[in-house]
């Protein structure tokens, strides 16, 4: 097997071995032991790849920030400009949930884990902040600047908790009855 093909298998592990150990345990409870053991290496082969369990949960937030970005530019971003509010919305959720839903277990796992400003929430809202000029079509006024990163990652945690992305139905009713609130 190529050196490449075998590093990438065994990052892959290593991964998938954190992932599954940090939603049964909990973060503080894992140790570089358990995700050797957990993915068939020594501890020695998990140095070579990582410094520590802080290192792999910083690399693999910004791995799924960066696949979140990619999806974001290619599927969205590229036909929005184009079109109003109101027809933006339809692009966003189709795509946005289904990456959602296929990375449920990573998300979970690193939402879960707090031990520094550099969380994979603080990092969404980073880069939500940075769509929103393009996603509502002119610059954000402040509040929506905080509004609209907290109901994407509300979106998000609803599709992690459950397993199911919501329908655009869902989100219209939903924005329906918070404005009915403040009526």
């Amino acid at each position: 097997m190529p050196r490449d093909l075998q590093k990438l298998r065994t990052k892959r592990d290593i991964q998938t071995a954190f992932i599954k150990l940090v939603n049964e345990k909990g973060f503080k409870n894992v140790t570089v032991g358990d995700i050797a053991k957990e993915s068939l290496i020594n501890r020695q082969t998990f140095y070579y790849h990582y410094q520590d369990k802080y290192q792999l949960t910083e690399a693999m937030i910004k791995e799924l920030v960066q696949k979140y970005d990619d999806l974001y530019k290619h599927y969205v971003a590229a036909n929005l400009k184009k079109l109003d509010l109101t027809s933006r919305i339809p692009l966003l959720f189709p795509q946005t949930n289904t990456f959602w839903a296929e990375n449920r277990e990573t998300a979970a796992a690193l939402f879960s884990i707090e031990y520094s400003d550099y969380t994979l929430e603080n990092e969404l809202k980073k880069r939500f902040r940075q769509y929103l000029p393009t996603l509502l079509g002119h610059e954000p006024l402040p509040l929506e600047k905080n509004v609209f990163p907290a109901i994407i990652l509300s979106v998000i945690e609803y599709v992690i908790e459950t397993g199911n992305p919501p329908s655009q139905e869902d989100i219209i009713h939903t924005f329906d009855s918070i404005s009915d609130v403040f009526k």
